[in-house]
């Protein structure tokens, strides 16, 4: 029996704790793994390279809408690592430019000695949770309370006139 156990990192406190990020800010996310052969290696099948998927997909949005290139709202990567001495480690750079709580899934597999993939490997799910970053607030709160007094004037220079 062929199996991998992952780790990945960072990883929050609580599996249920999102971890935060800024989002104008990338996460490095470290995937490590260690294959396990059972109590017979190498009976199933020789590894040639282990696969890792990485995507994420939005759980629910905060704050405002903000025009954002479509690039940049889902990440969707692939890598392929050779073990070594039964260990393997790899990073993904992840993008969170949308406000609000991200899923993360990792999925891994085997690519065998013939070139077949094998989904045999764990799935593993963590939380992010992207936040405005506090220069960036700073300045729409300024804004903010700039066009407030603009707009309270102009309007009532609009019933001054009748």
């Amino acid at each position: 029996m062929l199996a991998f156990q992952l780790a990945l990192s960072p990883s929050p406190r609580n599996p249920a704790e999102p971890i935060a990020v800024q989002n104008n800010q990338q996460l490095a996310l470290k995937v490590e793994g260690v294959v396990q052969h059972g109590s017979k290696p190498g009976l199933f099948r020789k590894i040639q390279s282990v696969c890792l998927n990485v995507s994420s997909t939005l759980q629910s949005k905060s704050g405002q809408d903000y025009k954002i290139p479509i690039d940049n709202v889902t990440n969707e990567m692939e890598q392929r690592v050779e073990p070594h001495n039964d260990y393997f480690s790899t990073q993904f750079l992840l993008n969170f430019a949308i406000l609000g709580t991200h899923n993360i899934t990792v999925e891994s597999s085997v690519k065998d000695a013939n070139g077949i993939v094998w989904k045999t490997g764990p799935r593993t799910t963590i939380f992010v949770k992207s936040l405005e970053d506090p220069y960036s607030q700073q300045i729409r709160l300024q804004q903010q309370q700039v066009q407030q007094p603009l707009q309270q004037q102009q309007q009532r220079n609009a019933y001054t006139r009748f």
